[in-house]
């Protein structure tokens, strides 16, 4: 058997497991389980003939020190759920944290007193974490980032950033699965291209609010959603309107380093 430590990135749409060069996506969803995401590891280890030194998983949402899941609003079947219960059995180590925390420390392994960064990750919905004066900024309860929270008003109407700007809101609002508005925008479709370009922009703003409020050297961006045709620009465009000209520069905003393995990586780090 291969001895390997797994890392694990739960989202709304997707899980993504990695182990050494083995590595395999599973679909996800509003109804995915504790009990899927079980069943799935498990498979995932026997398949690979895999011996888990360590497993560790990014998970979205709120979580305690001890790992329970206590708010994940795009997999509200693991609201409770404790990875290290469920995994006991399989892993002498486990090590569960919050996916944009975990995307956090990939994207800045290399951190001094000086730093003063972040991370925005559009996926299903949004989330952000950062490093500030060399620290990660854990807020008093620890769940500082929380940034698809972050209101903005739109035709006078108070919207969350998650309800304007997440790829599963954004589909909704076509009426369309999030593959079929991804298909839809690579095809060219106008209606799609404009709506997508709309979001990204809104997205811009509200991190022009955070760079005014945290004068960053650096945000790294990142998500499935913030990959489709046309997001980038808007957020380009929304952020450049409205960042203080001072604290503007075309090297603030980034794509992040590792991709969708991201969140993943860092979790593993953990191990």
């Amino acid at each position: 058997m291969n001895a390997v430590k797994i890392g694990i990135d739960l989202g709304g749409t997707k899980v993504l497991i990695i182990a050494g060069s083995n590595e395999e996506k599973h679909p996800t969803g509003l109804d995915f389980t504790p009990f899927q995401l079980e069943e799935i590891i498990s498979n995932f280890i026997e398949k690979h003939n895999l011996d888990p030194v360590g497993i560790a998983i990014a998970i979205p949402g709120l979580l305690n020190t001890v790992g329970d899941v206590l708010l994940c609003d795009v997999l509200p079947r693991f609201n409770g759920w404790n990875a290290n219960n469920a995994f006991a059995d399989i892993s002498p180590k486990i090590r569960v944290i919050n996916d944009i925390r975990a995307a956090l420390i990939q994207e800045f392994s290399d951190v001094d007193d000086s730093l003063t960064c972040g991370i925005v990750m559009v996926g299903t919905a949004v989330g952000a974490a950062f490093i500030v004066n060399g620290k990660i900024l854990n807020g008093d309860s620890g769940w500082a980032g929380e940034f698809g929270y972050f209101p903005l008003v739109v035709n006078g109407e108070t919207k969350r950033i998650d309800t304007l700007c997440g790829g599963d809101y954004l589909a909704k609002q076509l009426g369309l699965t999030p593959k079929e508005m991804a298909d839809l925008a690579v095809e060219g479709d106008e209606l799609v291209l404009k709506t997508i370009a709309k979001s990204g922009y809104f997205l811009g703003v509200g991190i022009a609010g955070l760079v005014n409020l945290f004068n960053p050297r650096r945000l790294a961006i990142g998500g499935g959603t913030a990959s489709l045709p046309g997001y980038w620009e808007g957020i380009i465009k929304g952020a450049s309107d409205n960042i203080i000209p001072e604290l503007w520069n075309e090297d603030l905003l980034c794509k992040v380093k590792d991709g969708f393995k991201v969140a993943a990586m860092g979790a593993m780090t953990l191990l």
